[in-house]
């Protein structure tokens, strides 16, 4: 048989027909029959026996819950459970019917019996007089209603404080050292991992040369006039010399053999050209600038040119100064470390920052550093391809936002938290890397305290405090900011003083500014 009960309440209005109708659908189970509080169905001791029938023949256990006296009586006459709640049904034992519902005919009632039916008889008539029925109910409602008074006074009141905390900033200044030897954030020591990271780069660059070197240059030219100063004819051989006489002479040949007539005053024109330690531009010299014979004719003739000598030129083309490599190797440097300052930070997280004062050429080689010409090679430009190991140190701003916020932490007061989205930070300039892999640099960042409140007792101690009582104990409460009073809100709004539950005030804190 199944140990689950089922259970079936009686309407008043149910027959024995339809009880055994809902009785017939079900098969060795438990059933508990609920007789209600009001009415009389079902109460004849045939009535009972009609349905323990119709329970053994579907194998089912039966029991009966009812208040009536009358009904436990048949009941236990039948050995058939009877109890007085559901409760009770669960925890106490359940009875086996009787196969014998009826004594025999020869059975008579004796006298004990009479007389408990005649008492039962008068206790059911004094039960169900209707005055005190009436009464009866008059003071259950009216304890009924004063209960429920007295649960909606308690449970209905609310109240919503609104307050702000003190707060305060507070702020730190320090030196934080990062050790490219350190493995782990030193907080004691503000010290910090710092990580060497290197890149292999090359690059290329032209700039033009600053050397000369000079060509063969061109000799100036001129017509020289001689004039015959006697009355002989005076013969000039070819390379008679001719100077200037402004400054620093310039010295002229002539370039052929000529002949001036005889008498004074005649003359006869030949052409010079600058010598050969005068050639180039110098040589250009203007009209009446060659006016002097130099050696023995200078007594027989004179000469001057009248038209200004030309022809004259330097020729020079651009070549590679030393200094030109010079200034090449150092440009190519410089652009050697912004590519590799480039490269390493892209392979970086957003929160690592190279240091700039720590990068620096690692490795040159000198196959590695081509020049497209050699000192003196005459060119106009002059290229370099060059590669080399650049290396620099990281650093991690987390680490140095962790030692921030220790020194923030330790000078927060005991009763306050710092406010982890109010911290702000700031990274000095680094300074230069030391010899042994260390560079520092300063921190400065600030952060708000905000005071804590136990809102749990904070709600115990305003229970049940009057308006005036309630803003005197936060006014007095050193966490409850005074700049910004308290809000109270209370359900209904005619309330005088706060609920008496606890559970029913509600404390919120204004966001943080």
């Amino acid at each position: 048989m199944s140990t689950d009960i089922e259970y079936m309440r009686l309407a008043p209005n149910d027959t024995l027909s339809a009880l055994r109708d809902r009785l017939s659908g079900l098969r060795g189970m438990r059933v508990l029959l609920v007789w209600p509080p009001e009415g009389n169905i079902l109460a004849r001791k045939l009535d009972l026996v009609l349905i323990q029938r119709e329970a053994d023949r579907r194998a089912i256990q039966l029991a009966i819950v009812s208040p009536s006296p009358r009904l436990q009586f048949f009941a236990a006459e039948l050995n058939i459970s009877c109890f007085p709640t559901i409760e009770a049904s669960k925890r106490e034992r359940w009875r086996r019917g009787r196969q014998k519902r009826f004594l025999p005919r020869y059975h008579k009632p004796n006298a004990d019996t009479l007389a408990a039916d005649l008492a039962y008889m008068r206790a059911r008539r004094t039960r169900h007089s209707p005055w005190r029925t009436f009464f009866e109910r008059i003071i259950a409602l009216a304890l009924l209603v004063a209960a429920i008074g007295a649960a909606l006074y308690t449970v209905l009141p609310g109240a919503v404080i609104t307050a702000s905390l003190q707060m305060d900033r507070i702020d730190a200044v320090f030196d934080i050292i990062a050790d490219r030897k350190a493995a782990s954030v030193d907080i004691a020591r503000s010290l910090i991992p710092a990580q060497t990271i290197k890149a292999t780069v090359e690059t290329s660059a032209t700039i033009p040369t600053s050397g000369s070197a000079r060509l063969d240059s061109a000799s100036a030219g001129a017509v020289v006039t001689f004039t015959n100063l006697g009355e002989t004819s005076v013969d000039i051989p070819r390379g008679t010399i001719l100077g200037t006489s402004a400054g620093e002479p310039i010295l002229f040949v002539t370039a052929a053999d000529v002949v001036v007539p005889a008498g004074a005053g005649q003359h006869v024109d030949a052409a010079v050209q600058a010598m050969e330690g005068y050639r180039g531009s110098i040589g250009n010299v203007g009209p009446g600038m060659i006016n002097t014979v130099l050696g023995a004719l200078a007594d027989s003739v004179t000469a001057i040119n009248l038209t200004s000598a030309a022809g004259g030129s330097n020729r020079s083309v651009k070549s590679v100064a030393v200094a030109d490599q010079d200034k090449l190797l150092e440009i190519l440097r410089i652009q050697l470390q912004s590519l590799a300052y480039e490269q390493m930070r892209a392979a970086l997280s957003d929160s690592q920052v190279i240091v700039i004062e720590s990068i620096r050429i690692e490795e040159e080689r000198k196959e590695w550093t081509q020049f497209s010409a050699d000192p003196g090679t005459m060119t106009s430009e002059l290229s370099l391809t060059m590669r080399a190991v650049v290396s620099a140190l990281a650093i991690d701003d987390r680490f140095g936002r962790q030692l921030l916020l220790a020194r923030l932490k330790a000078a927060a007061p005991a009763d306050k938290m710092l406010l982890l989205d109010s911290v702000s930070y700031t990274r000095g300039p680094f300074s230069q890397t030391r010899a042994d892999g260390q560079v520092s640099f300063t921190v400065a960042g600030s952060g708000v305290v905000i005071a804590q409140i136990d809102r749990n007792q904070l709600r115990e101690r305003l229970a049940g405090l009057s308006l005036a009582e309630a803003h005197s104990l936060l006014a007095a409460d050193p966490a409850v900011s005074k700049v910004d009073p308290p809000e109270f809100q209370l359900y209904p709004s005619s309330l005088s003083s706060m609920p008496l539950l606890p559970i029913r005030i509600n404390v919120q804190v204004r966001d943080a500014q």
